[in-house]
């Protein structure tokens, strides 16, 4: 059961309660091999309105190689006649990796998501530590220590007022301002009953000194195939914004991100209908950890967030564009 409560918890942060799971009898399953029977324990799942098949590894057993979990979903796949998705206890990364480049459906709660039948790959990105340096920032302090950077109104400002503008509760902010206190990064003064964030250094050696604490801001990203209103509230994103501020030449499908909150939502109510191949796609969509909204200029992502969602990109023209993003936020006037 261990596997199963974790997996439930996994997906509920995730997807809230879009993602439904039920149980599957061993009667449900008499068409599966008895070897598959006996090693995994299976469930039957929803999500954006395509029905799919849990296999639960259970713990004790011996890990499988990618070649193996291969073969034992497309046993599966064809046994049930629904998609497959493997769920497996933490693994390596570089066998995560080969499941994904195998085309493997997966999920290791807590690590990634990898559901090709839903142009779904979650990675683990909050929770680990990045670049050798503690470990990241919330992803609402994150978006209070950009918006100072990005010369917001949140230094020597009311805590008050700053969650007002970020649409953030008095006591996260207080949070926000203890965590950013706690990692080096401000002060939280008080006057009298007033908390105010202070920062004693200029926004570039800041932005140097909080960047191995920044993580991107993409928790979730899928293909769309159709949009069901057309007041989703979104911003540009990816090479999508990166076009607006460069000469970069965007992708044929257009990038725009909203919070997971408001695409779990999206999804639920069939506002968004997912795909799986991106031929049929008409835009692909990110999940943020905060709301691009609140730093987002006239509709496209903000400088900052769109470096930290593109910096691991291998394209050295995309790598050469990030960088002169980043230098021409400090020379920029205040949004």
């Amino acid at each position: 059961m261990a596997r199963e409560i974790e997996l439930a918890g996994y997906l509920k942060q995730v997807f809230g309660e879009a993602f439904r799971v039920q149980a599957l009898p061993a009667a449900a399953v008499r068409e599966v091999p008895l070897f598959l029977r006996t090693a995994f324990r299976f469930a039957r799942a929803t999500l954006m309105g395509r029905t799919f098949l849990l296999a639960m590894e259970p713990d004790g057993v011996r890990t499988a190689t990618p070649t193996e979990y291969a073969k034992h979903a497309e046993a599966l796949r064809t046994a049930m006649g629904l998609p497959v998705a493997m769920v497996l206890k933490p693994v390596p990364t570089h066998v995560r990796n080969r499941l994904v480049h195998q085309g493997v459906p997966f999920v290791v709660p807590g690590r990634q998501m990898f559901l090709p039948f839903l142009a779904l790959d979650l990675r683990e990105q909050d929770n680990r530590p990045i670049r050798g340096a503690g470990t990241t920032l919330t992803g609402a302090a994150q978006a209070v220590l950009l918006g100072h950077l990005l010369g917001k109104s949140v230094e020597d400002v009311p805590l008050a007022d700053v969650a007002d503008a970020f649409g953030y509760s008095a006591m996260m902010l207080s949070k926000i301002a203890t965590e950013l206190a706690a990692a080096g990064l401000a002060t939280a003064a008080r006057e009298g009953r007033t908390r105010r964030l202070r920062f004693a250094e200029a926004r570039p050696d800041l932005w140097a000194r909080a960047l191995p604490l920044l993580a991107s801001p993409v928790r979730l990203q899928l293909w769309v195939r159709q949009w069901a209103g057309k007041n989703v509230r979104k911003v540009a994103a990816g090479l999508t914004a990166l076009e607006r501020y460069t000469d970069i030449a965007d992708d044929r499908v257009p990038t725009y991100a909203m919070t997971r909150a408001d695409l779990r939502n999206a999804i639920a109510n069939g506002v968004i209908v997912a795909c799986e191949d991106a031929d049929e796609a008409v835009a692909t969509v990110e999940g943020w950890r905060y709301d691009p909204a609140v730093l987002a200029t006239e509709d496209r992502a903000d400088r900052l967030s769109l470096y930290l969602a593109l910096r691991d990109t291998a394209d050295e023209r995309v790598q050469k564009e990030l960088r002169t993003l980043v230098e021409s936020t400090w020379f920029s006037p205040p949004t």
